[in-house]
């Protein structure tokens, strides 16, 4: 199976196990994992705890290698990390010795960009995520959702085709994590950047992706694939309709599988 030509990211049969600490066997962490994803989609992957989804993600990012299969990205064997496929963890692991006008410019200085285009491309990150008048502020004077609002910069400065991103709010409080949802589906309306989301949250997923792909535990293999039916905008009110109970429920059910 070739990937489409409209396709930003293709997983090909993947599988991959770590070696188990004084023993002879290996635990299998992923099987047989077939992935896509078609330029400007937003997916969510959801599984539960320990199946393999950091893994996968990591593997996507080109940070690990799978045992067996192929990964491909823009058309291109994926063999190391590259600025196409920026990730984004759940902790903002920023550099705490610079400022957040810093940290966001800091890839754009390894390419050596001319320091003032570097500096313009920078605030405009900065303040689409809402930090413009924080450019000076370290991270340590910063809140938890303000951190993770200029690792999200740091990582679209770039300007890569695919947003990998590590369950990126999962240590926020329920007000900010919402908050930050908002921030990132209008970053995704205005930029169309290819989107690949972990969670563990059914309603998150369900609230920001076009599609749903629900893993079992481990290995971790894909066991089913949802396209999310509902029109977008959607408001916090969908949660409490009757068609959206009813597949948070068929996913919950999936996931205890």
């Amino acid at each position: 199976m070739k990937p489409l030509e409209s396709t930003n990211l293709f997983a090909n049969s993947i599988n991959k196990s770590f070696s188990t600490p004084g023993m002879d066997s290996s635990l299998e962490v992923l099987e047989d994992i077939w992935f896509h994803i078609m330029e400007g989609e937003f997916v969510s992957i959801l599984g539960p705890s320990g199946c393999g989804k950091s893994t996968f993600l990591n593997i996507l990012a080109g940070f690990e290698e799978p045992d067996s299969g192929h990964v491909a990205c823009c058309g291109e064997t994926v063999k190391a990390p590259s600025p196409q496929r920026a990730v984004v963890f759940q902790s903002p692991v920023l550099f705490p010795w610079l400022s957040v006008k810093n940290n966001v410019r800091y890839g754009l200085d390894l390419r050596k960009e001319g320091k003032k285009g570097t500096e313009d491309i920078a605030s405009s990150y900065i303040k689409a995520v809402g930090l413009d008048g924080f450019e000076d502020y370290y991270p340590s004077q910063l809140s938890g959702g303000m951190q993770q609002r200029a690792a999200m910069a740091r990582a679209l400065v770039l300007r890569p085709k695919v947003l990998l991103m590590d369950e990126p709010f999962a240590s926020l409080d329920a007000q900010t994590r919402y908050s930050m949802q908002q921030l990132l589906l209008r970053l995704w309306e205005e930029y169309r950047h290819t989107v690949v989301f972990i969670t563990h949250d059914v309603e998150e997923a369900l609230l920001m992706s076009d599609r749903i792909c629900i893993m079992s535990k481990r290995p971790g293999k894909i066991i089913e694939e949802l396209p999310v039916p509902f029109a977008r905008p959607r408001p916090l009110s969908l949660t409490g309709s009757r068609e959206f109970s009813m597949l948070k429920n068929h996913i919950l059910e999936r996931l205890m599988t």
